[in-house]
């Protein structure tokens, strides 16, 4: 679901993902859900407005493949995409008194990769923007590393999605 402008309807897309690069993994979205944040940033208040974007933060799926240097993550693992990952190297993530991650804090206006500021999502050539980092509006999404978390594949997705918010 691709949002082209702010405010206008959600448009359902044919969206090239592309393959996860070093650090990242594509993950199968299974189920997502809808929270008040994406309305919040679809409908562009107090903010500057980054489109057109795929939306969607808080969802449940599995890896469906993983870039160069993923070790913590195989193919077929339940995950929760996480918008405040964790790349446990800097200052915050050693501390044991905060885990705002210099690399993966909170950032909604960046909208490509970290590493190479880069989006995943094209259609007919034309980048498509991320959300938070993760974009669970699209039945797949590369997400960096530190933002999934491997869940007990016992964990109902449909249900343990919500906490991925």
């Amino acid at each position: 679901a691709v949002a082209w402008e702010a405010g206008k309807p959600l448009s359902m897309e044919e969206v090239e993902v592309a393959p996860p690069q070093a650090m990242e993994v594509r993950d199968k979205i299974l189920y997502t859900a809808l929270c008040h944040t994406d309305v919040y940033f679809w409908e562009a208040n107090g903010q500057t407005p980054v489109f057109p974007r795929i939306l969607g933060h808080e969802a449940g799926g599995i890896v469906e493949s993983v870039g160069e240097g993923v070790m913590e993550l195989v193919p077929g693992d339940h995950v929760l995409p996480v918008f405040t990952g964790e790349c446990k190297e800097c200052a915050h993530c050693m501390s044991e008194e905060s885990n705002l991650c210099d690399l993966l804090r909170i950032n909604v206006d960046r909208g490509v990769m970290i590493d190479d500021g880069q989006s995943r999502f094209t259609i007919d050539g034309k980048p498509i923007f991320h959300f938070l980092g993760t974009s669970t509006f699209s039945e797949y999404t590369v997400i960096h590393v530190g933002c999934v978390a491997k869940i007990d594949p016992e964990a109902p997705l449909d249900k343990v999605c919500l906490l991925s918010c």
